[in-house]
């Protein structure tokens, strides 16, 4: 039986919809300095609250103490049932030692996809230094997510991380499964009407429900109606996700409930798309 076909019996037996969280960090926002092994039970008790089954942990590509990267991350999950991880990798590093490592990870299934930074780091999809991670992913038919909209404060960051250069990426290497996270905010139309023909793009809907990105994209409502169409008209292609900490949970499963989906396509958005995207192992 498929992942996707065993999930879907276990949503049957139990009468419950599973919510699998596809993007989140093990990261804290406060000034005071939080212990990040502390933050996984915050994120656990998160979850709990929230009725969320699973997470996919994603790792900041550098050092950081208040976001854990990759090899903290793995000490702090360690074997938890509930988490899934993916990998990072430093453009500006030793790109040959890195790729070796992410391969380790995935031939051993302890990542499920490999994130890029652009806008937080300044680099292109388009760049060169990119081309082994593409390679790597459609090699091991895992996918490449991508940062991409402003950060706040900061508008211009998101030159770089443009849907036209990602659907460059995604014309060139047509077997990559690319998903774009944050929609590229505020200028959701316009990344919905570039990428809306390219079957290999998917969406997460990290930050679409957060307060700043609904205002300054056009309100609620706005959001609503480009997310919809999104999922009308690509039903497997979104994926629920809600950038925690950063972002509220809660809001997150308002906005997929305001879609006013049939319970078909809402089961898909919050779980099934995830499982078969990421080939969640879910017992």
């Amino acid at each position: 039986m498929s992942n996707v076909a065993h999930t879907e019996t276990l949503y049957k037996i139990h009468h419950k919809i599973m919510i699998i969280d596809s993007h989140l960090h093990i990261s804290y926002l406060d000034k005071e300095r939080k212990n990040l092994f502390k933050v996984k039970q915050e994120l656990l008790e998160s979850m709990e609250k929230f009725g969320i089954n699973y997470s996919i942990v994603i790792p900041d590509n550098v050092s950081n103490p208040k976001c854990a990267d990759m090899e903290t991350m793995f000490k702090i999950i360690d074997d938890e049932k509930q988490f899934f991880s993916m990998g990072t990798i430093n453009i500006f590093e030793d790109s040959e030692k890195q790729i070796l490592n992410l391969e380790s990870l995935i031939t051993t299934k302890k990542i499920c996809a490999i994130k890029l930074f652009p806008g937080h780091d300044p680099f292109y999809p388009t760049d060169e230094k990119c081309q082994p991670v593409y390679e790597l992913c459609v090699k091991h038919d895992i996918p490449v997510v991508f940062h991409t909209g402003a950060n706040t404060g900061d508008t211009d960051c998101a030159k770089y991380n443009d849907p036209k250069y990602i659907v460059e990426v995604a014309e060139k290497y047509k077997t990559l499964k690319i998903v774009i996270s944050h929609f590229f905010w505020p200028k959701m139309e316009y990344c919905y009407e570039l990428t809306k023909a390219l079957k290999n793009i998917y969406y997460d809907t990290s930050v679409m429900a957060d307060d700043e990105v609904v205002e300054s994209s056009g309100g609620w409502n706005k959001v609503i109606d480009i997310l919809k169409k999104t999922v009308l008209l690509k039903p497997d292609n979104v994926l629920f996700g809600t950038d925690w900490p950063m972002c509220s949970v809660d809001k997150h499963i308002q906005l997929i409930k305001d879609l006013r989906l049939d319970s078909k396509n809402e089961e898909k958005i919050f779980f099934l798309n995830a499982v078969n995207l990421y080939k969640l192992e879910i017992l």
